[in-house]
């Protein structure tokens, strides 16, 4: 999506309440803290998230909510967000809220932990794209391992509540705007925090592997993805899961073997007759993945 795209989506809003634009910028996806990211002209506002004070380490590895300027498609800033944002599309998204800084802070934050159905606590890392597309179930994010909805139509009604327009920036650079349901009632019955479902759960953790596997490979195997440009690794990751779970591979070990060995052996992997018929008897539990594995050519 262009600026002038933006622009055109941002003319659809309702226009009650004058709009404030944030960012949520999460550390974790980019070196520089969020407080240097944008320029010093701009007078950026920003706080973690995750609690009201995490402490330095903790802080410089978090999503954080900040203020933005105005909309102007000329101005500089916007221009540099247009242009920065596709480029590491995870690290940020952009907010249009009537609400000031510190209540619509105050709204987010209450939304960063749910409750599991145990009774446990979990961080609930909406601000991650791969997890908030599965969220609210983005229909043009071609992009998702989990396409979603996670959330109920309450659910997420309660969660973009405070939110008059929300975009963000899938694994492959593209833009996407999420719609709030205006059939989302009964949404202030909903209580905070939130209370999972088993499958609800299920659906998130899954949303996230890819990354877990593609976060796995970086630290301690980067050799096998030298050859591929960084923005075709998460694809191309996510793909390969795909063909470990059709090969009914569930423990997360023989997962990433298998991640690995197709990224090593590339097309071979579909080419070779050899490897499908080691492959087709891991399927049916004839082999496991680590016998099929020492027998590749």
């Amino acid at each position: 999506m262009s600026i002038k795209e933006f622009k055109a989506q941002l003319q659809t809003l309702p226009t009650e309440l004058p709009l404030h634009y944030y960012l949520i910028a999460d550390a974790a996806q980019d070196k520089q803290h969020p407080s240097v990211l944008l320029h010093e002209s701009l007078g950026t506002r920003s706080q973690c998230l995750l609690t009201f004070d995490q402490g330095p380490d903790l802080d410089a590895a978090a999503p954080h909510l900040m203020t933005f300027p105005q909309f102007d498609a000329d101005a500089e800033s916007w221009q540099w967000l247009f242009g920065y944002g596709p480029s590491v599309p995870a690290a940020f998204s952009i907010i249009a809220s009537p609400l000031s800084f510190d209540e619509l802070y105050v709204h987010l934050h209450t939304m960063t932990e749910v409750v599991l159905p145990d009774g446990e606590e979990m961080i609930f890392a909406f601000w991650d794209p791969a997890i908030l597309g599965t969220l609210v179930g983005q229909r043009d994010d071609r992009t998702l391992h989990v396409p979603g909805p996670a959330l109920t139509t309450r659910e997420c009604g309660k969660f973009l509540s405070c939110v008059t327009g929300w975009w963000y920036w899938d694994r492959d650079g593209g833009m996407h705007q999420i719609v709030k349901d205006s059939n989302a009632e009964g949404e202030k019955e909903v209580v905070l925090p939130l209370k999972l479902t088993q499958t609800q759960v299920d659906m998130l953790v899954e949303a996230s592997v890819p990354d877990h596997i593609l976060s796995y490979i970086n630290a301690n195997r980067p050799g096998i993805l030298a050859d591929l440009p960084v923005q075709e690794r998460y694809a191309r990751v996510e793909k390969h899961l795909k063909e470990a779970r059709k090969l009914n591979l569930r423990g997360m070990r023989d997962i990433l073997d298998y991640v690995c060995a197709a990224l090593i052996y590339g097309d071979r992997m579909i080419e070779s007759q050899e490897i499908a018929t080691l492959l087709q008897k891991v399927k049916s539990r004839e082999l496991s993945l680590t016998q099929a594995l020492e027998q590749f050519p």
